[in-house]
């Protein structure tokens, strides 16, 4: 059967909504969607409804099942209870215990399931094949000691086991392939050090099927999946770096280091909406599922029952890449961790939601830094550096000129955001809701672009947000938001190092801000902020205007004037 692993961005278009100039509230705008309808009755909005399917972490719990440590940790109890694999008898017929110890330079063939082979200081070896196969049957490989697996020449994978790959142990392998690095039903790895060097993907976990006249029924059970446990995965490849056809799960202490198809961009500047465009080299993958034979593979039909995963409640990545980092044709849910990633394309992207409730996130580079059709940050840290929107609400489609796409929102309930973007800041092409956390942007400094910019409504009920870019497009939070912002417009430019202060009248600082890049027009919104108070906005140590509070939405300034406040020196 012959596979073809699609490889389709979704490239977000920003639909221009029809937007009020200045820093009148943009919530009443002719053909925008009324926020009292998306988010909720009542006049004020609480909450977008979210679409999170909840059971997704356990099917993916329940698929993955435990990784079992190894029988044997040391050579000798191998020695005494296992066979040894040699050059004249390198096929395993009969369940049971083998083992290599030193060079083979000969397949070794898989024929029986219920086998663990024990790799000690072994080097496998072999010139246009694989170097261990099993057509029908799965297999756990315990690393004791260093081992390596090499195949030369023809395109083949050095791995390629039809079922499920258990690698555990204490040891380490390095393996260097033509073709897949490890491919196998599904893949787990606990406790052991694994690098790999493949001309395409390092870890490809594939579901294979026999008929191929009927698509396939989408489930978690079948496999598919690549499951990381307390293990440390190198990955350099010319494709993808983990690529799994239903979902990664990475939990533990894992360190898991990719760099695909040479890395990012160098700098910020070469990275645009083309500079990944017709080449591979995502990070992390899963989706999407093909099917098929010859030149007639098709994608799994979405009413399957299913979804495509990357669940991540623990560990240390580090990606550096070409394509998308972390990619997934559905869902992405990240509770723990950390992630530092580089890339040409998007930092994290999901085709339906994004969920991040807990762990640290650093896009360092990339060309959209958070994205997917609906976006909800509930906790955990994230921090975006994008030569264009840093997190986005999109699903790839367009909608007519002013109108919100309900299919995409964005939700800010909690956790510190931090975002610094060459476009938009925070985009969405249906509504945003901010409930809590804090919210920091720095957004454009051309006026074609906003630090907040929604085709629906933008509500601000609750947490700490300071978004910051350039006049001409700017979008004021909705009059009948939950919590008072000020949105202030300075007459000229307020230079890049400068430290925006928000006080209250004694003085006591409510919000501050160090500026990544120039800006004249400041967003900022605090539970602090109280109807009918008096407070003052500085650069540095200048003043720059004092306000009062009398409704939800207080502007302040405009590009011709500044109203001066004659504020006291800040303290």
């Amino acid at each position: 059967m012959k596979r073809r692993k699609a490889a389709i961005s979704i490239v977000s278009v920003a639909v221009a909504a029809v937007m009020c100039i200045g820093l009148a509230g943009c919530g009443g705008c002719s053909g925008w969607l009324n926020p009292g309808d998306y988010l909720g009755g009542g006049g004020v909005a609480t909450s977008i409804p979210s679409e999170t399917d909840t059971n997704l972490d356990t099917l993916a719990e329940d698929a993955a099942g435990d990784i079992p440590a190894a029988v044997y940790t040391d050579a000798a109890s191998v020695r005494a209870n296992a066979a040894q694999l040699t050059s004249k008898n390198n096929d395993i017929e009969d369940p049971g215990a083998y083992y290599v110890e030193g060079s083979l330079s000969k397949k070794i063939n898989v024929n029986a399931d219920g086998v663990t082979l024990y790799l000690i200081d072994a080097a496998l070896t072999k010139a246009d094949g694989k170097c261990i196969e099993s057509e029908k049957f799965g297999l756990t490989i315990t690393l004791i000691g260093s081992s390596t697996i090499t195949n030369t020449g023809e395109a083949k994978n050095a791995v390629d086991i039809e079922q499920e790959l258990i690698i555990n142990g204490s040891g380490s392998l390095a393996v260097t392939s033509t073709k897949n690095g490890i491919k196998a039903g599904s893949i787990k790895i606990r406790d052991a050090s694994v690098d790999i060097n493949a001309d395409q993907d390092g870890l490809h976990a594939e579901i294979d099927y026999d008929d191929n006249t009927t698509a396939p029924s989408f489930s978690y059970s079948e496999g598919g999946f690549v499951y990381i446990q307390d293990a440390a995965v190198s990955v350099t490849s010319a494709d993808d770096g983990i690529q799994a056809d239903t979902f990664v799960y990475i939990a533990g202490s894992s360190d898991i280091d990719v760099t695909t198809n040479g890395g990012a961009p160098a700098s910020l500047s070469q990275i645009t909406d083309s500079s990944s465009d017709k080449v591979s080299g995502k990070g992390i993958k899963a989706g999407l599922l093909d099917w098929g034979e010859n030149d007639t593979d098709l994608t799994v039909p979405d009413d399957t029952g299913g979804d495509y995963l990357i669940y991540i409640t623990g560990g240390n990545i580090d990606i550096n890449s070409n394509d998308d980092a972390v990619h997934s044709n559905g869902q992405i849910i990240m509770t723990g961790g950390t992630l530092n990633a580089a890339t040409g394309d998007d930092g994290m992207h999901a085709d339906k939601l994004m969920k991040i409730s807990g762990g640290d996130i650093d896009i360092e580079r990339c060309y959209e830094g958070v994205e997917s059709a609906k976006v909800e940050i509930s906790g955990g840290s994230v921090s975006v550096t994008s030569s264009d929107d840093g997190i986005n609400g999109a699903d790839g489609t367009t909608t007519r000129m002013g109108s919100a796409n309900t299919n995409c929102y964005i939700i800010i309930s909690g956790g510190d955001v931090s975002v610094n973007a060459k476009g938009d800041g925070v985009d969405s092409n249906g509504s945003m809701l901010i409930s809590g956390g804090a919210l920091y942007v720095s957004g454009s400094t051309s006026s074609n672009d906003a630090a907040l910019d929604a085709d629906g409504s933008i509500i601000v009920n609750g947490g700490t947000v300071c978004a910051c870019g350039a006049l001409g497009m700017v979008e004021t939070p909705a009059s009948n938001s939950g919590q008072n912002v000020v949105s202030y417009a300075h007459s000229s430019t307020i230079p890049a190092g400068t430290t925006i202060y928000l006080t209250d009248a004694d003085t006591n600082t409510i919000v501050s801000y160090e500026l990544p890049k120039n800006c004249q027009s400041i967003i900022i919104s605090s539970p602090d902020l109280k109807t009918d108070g008096t407070y003052y906005i500085y650069g540095d140590g200048t003043s720059l205007c004092s306000f009062t509070v009398s409704s939800t939405i207080t502007s302040v300034g405009s590009s011709k004037s500044i109203q001066q406040g004659g504020a006291p020196g800040r303290r």
